[in-house]
């Protein structure tokens, strides 16, 4: 139960949470307003009631909280929802949030990390079971990378190696709102699609880059190439947020009304039963990826592509909950660089595979800005995730899925 002190807070914060509805109709309304409340008793309580009900709308449309919530006037004549008995579903990944943990992680903005996937960095891969979202993609030379989005675990652990970015990674990062973005580099090019340094200028997107916030790991350099051994704590990160001022009043993610949906049970109809699966970028090689279904955890394990894919935090197989193979065009540029282009915006097949099921989708993207959303192939509707790590691979289109 919350005490009258964290309503308090709640109301406070509420104009900085995206999370929490709020309704500023009745702002400065004339005392005429306000005096028609007090003579018609049965007309101020109807319109109570209404605003009663579209918040509760709000609420179960945006799968938000788990809570019943009122309404009450402030100073300003602006009606606040004040919430009991507070669990907050996550927008990034679904999981349930109580109040102790809703109120820890709202002190700073969900972000974004590139991490490398070199074949002889493994060994010093920190930070992707932390992570609420990762995206999986090729880079050059059929080499994968990861673009991993952090919030709800924001310590107590450390990133890395954390690598340059590409361009298709910014596409996926601004449908999330403004989230500041970590890596160690871009390309200007020529070519609009393969211009990171140009994007990131055209969508003024948040970046890190240039605080330069990263540490050498002296002993990885001892034995690794130093490009394998950058890494990244995420209260240094928020330091740089804080002096920024990059907080929840400016940050607009969520907020056009396309969001993911998410439910913790399956509704069993008629999907393809899914136990383990292998997919590839260019190829089968060491970045196959192979995901084993565990009946016990009700979680899938990622393998690279025959030893578990271990996190080195705390050297434990990297568990999802819901797996999205998103086939997306991939192209050759054949420059220089050998860079790859993916074509994000647009639509085409997808697989969401979640306790122990493959569902046949489709995937669709309006515009840079616009989120990707899921729809199921059997009813065209949005496909709920499961709660928890989020893993979506970009597999090109081109390229083969083995169910077993």
């Amino acid at each position: 139960m919350i005490n009258n002190n964290t309503k308090k807070n709640i109301i406070k914060k509420s104009k900085l949470d995206p999370y929490i509805n709020i309704s500023k109709n009745n702002k400065n309304k004339p005392n005429k307003f306000n005096l028609m409340i007090l003579i018609y008793p049965s007309i101020s309580f109807f319109f109570f009631g209404i605003g009663v009900l579209s918040t509760s709308i709000y609420i179960n449309k945006h799968n938000v909280l788990s809570a019943e919530s009122y309404k009450i006037q402030n100073d300003e004549n602006e009606y606040i929802p004040v919430i009991e008995d507070v669990t907050i579903r996550s927008p990034l990944n679904g999981i349930k949030l109580d109040e102790i943990e809703y109120e820890k992680v709202i002190k700073h903005i969900p972000h974004a990390v590139l991490i490398s996937n070199n074949e002889s960095a493994r060994v010093e891969q920190y930070g992707l079971n932390y992570a609420d979202i990762i995206y999986e993609a090729q880079v050059e030379g059929g080499i994968t990378r990861f673009m991993a989005i952090f919030w709800s675990k924001q310590d107590g652990y450390i990133i890395k190696p954390v690598r340059s970015v590409r361009k298709y990674f910014l596409d996926w990062a601004v449908e999330y709102g403004n989230v500041p973005v970590t890596f160690t580099g871009f390309a200007t090019t020529d070519n609009y699609e393969t211009n990171s340094l140009g994007f990131y200028k055209e969508q003024n997107i948040r970046t890190t880059y240039f605080n330069w916030p990263f540490k050498w790991d002296e002993e990885c350099v001892s034995k690794l190439p130093r490009m394998h051994c950058k890494r990244v704590h995420p209260e240094d990160l928020y330091l740089i947020f804080d002096q920024k001022e990059w907080t929840f009043d400016k940050w607009q993610g969520y907020l056009n009304n396309n969001e993911w949906t998410f439910k913790e049970e399956l509704e069993e109809n008629g999907y393809t039963d899914c136990n383990e699966f292998k997919y590839d970028f260019a190829g089968d090689n060491a970045w196959s990826t192979r995901w084993v279904y565990n009946k016990d955890t009700n979680l899938y394990e990622k393998h690279d592509p025959i030893d578990a894919h271990l996190d080195m935090n705390n050297k434990q197989v990297i568990q999802a909950s819901t797996v999205i193979i998103q086939k997306i065009v991939r192209i050759y540029t054949n420059d220089s660089s050998n860079r790859v282009i993916y074509k994000t915006v647009g639509t085409g097949d997808a697989f969401i595979i979640r306790d122990g099921k493959r569902i046949d989708a489709t995937w669709k993207k309006d515009c840079y800005t616009c989120r990707t959303i899921f729809y199921s192939k059997q009813s065209s509707d949005i496909i709920a995730l499961k709660p928890g790590l989020i893993w979506i691979a970009a597999q090109p289109a081109d390229k083969e899925i083995n169910w077993y």
